[in-house]
């Protein structure tokens, strides 16, 4: 039992540094000011490792009477309500745009994000308001996808150019596709 659990919290800990140290390389790649041509971007990169741990802290404290499953299931709504409509949209329909992605992913996450946050403050015990923000991934991935539909078809002068080129080497065998591309 000893090896299990030792083995269980060895897993714990190198999945929760892996994303520590991923949150704090983004944050300090992409949101923080760029500095690295006078010095190190190592004070950056530990100034956002600080920023991230104290955020994951504070949104965890706040959710600390949610069960572990209700939690998972509100990180996947998250995930689901923005980068679901993504990856099918952007696999399978030749007409997204740049514009629509990116109105789906804000849209899509943004509700998400609110009911989680709601479901998080307010605990609501029945009724619609309950219904609806038990599993809001039924109600923010349609959602997010209409938003994505409706503003790449609004933006249709933003489709790139050779999406059909792309589709094709995606979906189609590759002895049907021709010899492959010299780099």
């Amino acid at each position: 039992d000893a090896l299990v659990a030792g083995g269980a919290f060895a897993a714990f800990l190198s999945t929760s540094s892996g994303l520590a140290v991923s949150v704090a390389g983004a944050i300090s790649q992409d949101l923080l000011p760029r500095r690295r041509a006078r010095g190190s971007s190592v004070p950056a990169f530990r100034l956002a490792t600080v920023a991230g741990l104290l955020l994951a802290y504070v949104l965890a404290a706040l959710a600390a009477s949610l069960s572990v499953a209700d939690m998972v299931s509100l990180a996947f709504t998250v995930a689901a309500s923005s980068f679901c409509p993504l990856l099918v949209l952007g696999i399978w329909w030749r007409r997204l745009t740049d514009v629509g992605a990116a109105a789906g992913l804000l849209v899509g996450g943004g509700l998400a994000t609110v009911a989680v946050a709601l479901t998080v403050a307010v605990h609501p015990e029945g009724g619609w308001p309950a219904a609806l923000l038990a599993q809001p991934a039924a109600w923010t991935v349609p959602i997010a996808f209409a938003v994505m539909i409706t503003t790449s078809l609004a933006t249709p002068g933003r489709v790139v150019p050779a999406v059909s080129q792309v589709m094709a080497r995606m979906h189609l065998p590759e002895n049907l596709r021709g010899a492959p591309e010299a780099r």
